[in-house]
């Protein structure tokens, strides 16, 4: 909901465009000015990279509200539709990228409304393949080809070039985010 009251449309003017002193170049601006010991393109990457994940985890969240579900979710549910084998819980979180405390969880909530299943891991006694049961794969079968449709919505400002040159410079980002040295604490300047 827009701060006027009306609800805003995927595809609708961005609140930045009606707020000039929010823009991401503004803040930019506003940030070298104050702080010019660094480069402005790492802050407007950052900036735009946040805003951008916000409004498409919102318009996820807004797609899945009406099935109960997150994104987490979904995410989890797709991986184990195209697995070849049920996963283990290691597995399933390298390929969702989820922490192992916050895979439990999501897991955990799927398990209970009957989309997914734990069983033993034959291999391992001491932990469990995933695996999604019939009633998550016939979501999936009702939900996917619309999901299909509404992620082309999302991305259809982006020539097709575009989405897969964004794609292999996110996945270049995220490699360097996940080998960057660990940096320790900055301290305040008093």
């Amino acid at each position: 909901m827009a701060k006027n009251g009306r609800a805003r449309t995927v595809g609708a003017a961005s609140p930045d465009e009606a707020d000039p002193a929010v823009t991401v170049a503004r803040q930019v601006s506003m940030a070298a000015a104050e702080h010019g010991d660094f480069d402005p393109s790492v802050l407007s990457l950052t900036l735009t990279l946040y805003r951008a994940m916000t409004a498409f985890d919102r318009a996820g969240a807004a797609e899945l509200a009406p099935h109960g579900l997150s994104v987490s979710q979904l995410n989890i549910l797709t991986v184990l539709h195209r697995a070849d084998t049920p996963l283990t819980m290691g597995e399933l979180g390298h390929a969702v990228s989820v922490r192992p405390a916050n895979l439990t969880t999501v897991v955990d909530a799927l398990t209970q409304r009957s989309l997914i299943e734990r069983r033993i891991n034959p291999d391992d006694r001491r932990s469990y393949l995933i695996a999604n049961t019939p009633a998550g794969e016939d979501f999936l079968a009702r939900f996917l080809p619309s999901h299909w449709r509404y992620l082309e919505a999302l991305t259809s400002h982006l020539t097709s070039e575009e989405r897969t040159q964004l794609t292999e410079l996110l996945d270049r980002l995220r490699v360097s985010v996940e080998t960057a040295p660990a940096q320790r604490p900055v301290e305040m300047a008093e």
